[in-house]
């Protein structure tokens, strides 16, 4: 008899309605985990939550804007309290908008960046304690292709999930030495809601938003990279040798990025 591979497991995942999250929600529900999703929006969440409980009896879900640390506190509590401690934390909250940074409001850009990044961060730390405790886990971290390659006109974004690279590299040597494994996980293009806003409906079509990911792929990488304990994966693997190369000779390929980076944005004003 197979026993599935997750059977057990205590999960969290945020940004768990809709999107990467609610499909490696399924994922991991259907390998036998214990699931708990966490998104901002209540109602949106209890119809996640309603649609999972179909698939299997052992999800849950727990409402929490991440860019607000008096609710990560109270959520990594009470998840503490009813779950018992993660054996994987997904951090996956996140979203975009698509205009130049001067046509962001302050407090657009500061949110983008608490819910891209500064959730992430204070989710893991909330639970780190408990996990270091433990002695074992994996943390997950969603990053993107934009985390490695600037881009723009998304450009908080970007910041965002450059950071994130950066944080699971300085995580994963502070917490090695307790048994705990961190995980990054960096897709192209996936056909999800996070292209729902308007500044993404609006823009000009461009060549390049034709190069999707499937959604399976991601959830798969997700699984592959705790399986085989890899700190960096590429969604598809492709990107790695793209990635290595503009570090390897910035002086052929960052040019041509830069761009690519401007045409993007002359797209957005030749569209007006």
């Amino acid at each position: 008899m197979n026993v599935p591979d997750f059977a057990g497991k205590n999960v969290l995942i945020t940004g768990g309605s809709s999107g990467i999250g609610k499909r490696l929600a399924i994922t991991l529900l259907e390998r036998g985990a214990d699931v708990t999703i966490v998104a901002d929006r209540a109602d949106k969440l209890e119809r996640a939550r309603i649609e999972l409980e179909a698939l299997s009896p052992s999800v849950h879900a727990l409402t929490c804007d991440i860019a607000d640390l008096d609710q990560v506190r109270r959520t990594a509590t009470s998840y503490l309290a009813l779950r018992g401690v993660p054996d994987v934390l997904v951090n996956n909250a996140g979203y975009a908008v698509y205009r130049p940074l001067v046509e962001m409001a302050s407090e657009e850009i500061d949110r983008l960046l608490r819910v891209n990044l500064t959730g992430a961060c204070l989710m893991t730390r909330e639970l780190l304690p408990a996990m270091i405790q433990k002695g074992s886990g994996h943390i997950v971290l969603i990053s993107s292709i934009a985390g490695f390659i600037p881009m723009t006109p998304c450009g908080p974004y970007s910041v965002a999930k450059h950071g994130m690279v950066a944080f699971g590299e300085i995580l994963q040597s502070e917490v090695h030495r307790f048994g705990l494994r961190v995980h990054v996980v960096c897709p192209g293009r996936v056909e999800t809601d996070f292209f729902s806003h308007e500044t993404f409906r609006r823009r000009a079509p461009r060549r390049e938003t034709e190069w999707t990911v499937p959604i399976e792929d991601v959830c798969g990488a997700v699984i592959d990279s705790i399986r085989s304990n890899r700190l960096v994966t590429y969604v598809p693997r492709t990107f790695r040798p793209l990635v290595w190369l503009t570090q390897a000779v910035p002086f052929v390929f960052k040019p041509m990025l830069r761009k690519l980076m401007r045409a993007r944005i002359e797209s957005v004003y030749a569209s007006r």
